[in-house]
């Protein structure tokens, strides 16, 4: 895990956020990439193409997670993150790594979008009865659902504007 956390940083010049990844050490999963995963994600396997995203959505058991980078070709690479708790189903794949890429860029946007939606998540575990957030190329899809039931769906894509507090404002009860 510490070639994760090195990379991580190296290409993204921060830490993970706090909340982002568990207290214990998680397992590499396959050889070759820089993938790491809870021991139920490496049984389980990994969801890593745009056309398995339903598939988690449906099948990831709890306790699911798996962090990573991980592509083929020479531009197909991406950051992943992916987990499945009790309260929420997450799932975020971003370009990161190509040939063809502003890696600069890309990871000028990942380091903003991580670092606000990490910030965010106490308030969404504290304030709904349960949330999913999918943040994959070119599909996006966030549903946020309150203890009394009112329920916000967005396919709004957060990846280059991360105003997630701003826009779940009034759902959340925040200013």
């Amino acid at each position: 895990m510490i070639r994760l956390l090195n990379a991580f940083e190296t290409r993204f010049g921060i830490t993970p956020p706090p909340g982002m990844l568990p207290e214990g050490p998680l397992e590499p999963i396959g050889t070759g990439a820089l993938l790491y995963g809870s021991p139920v994600a490496v049984q389980r396997g990994t969801y890593l193409l745009q056309t398995e995203i339903g598939s988690f959505l449906r099948d990831a058991p709890e306790g699911y997670l798996l962090v990573g980078f991980w592509g083929h070709g020479v531009n197909s690479y991406a950051f992943y993150y992916a987990r499945v708790d009790a309260h929420s189903r997450v799932y975020f794949r971003f370009g990161y790594g190509g040939v063809y890429m502003d890696n600069d860029a890309a990871a000028a946007q990942i380091r903003a979008f991580l670092t606000r939606w990490f910030a965010l998540e106490p308030i969404l575990r504290e304030r709904t009865a349960s949330y999913l957030a999918v943040e994959a190329m070119e599909a996006a899809r966030y549903r946020l659902v309150r203890a009394d039931g009112e329920e916000v769906d967005t396919d709004r894509h957060f990846l280059h504007h991360p105003d997630f507090a701003e826009h779940f404002a009034p759902l959340l009860g925040i200013s």
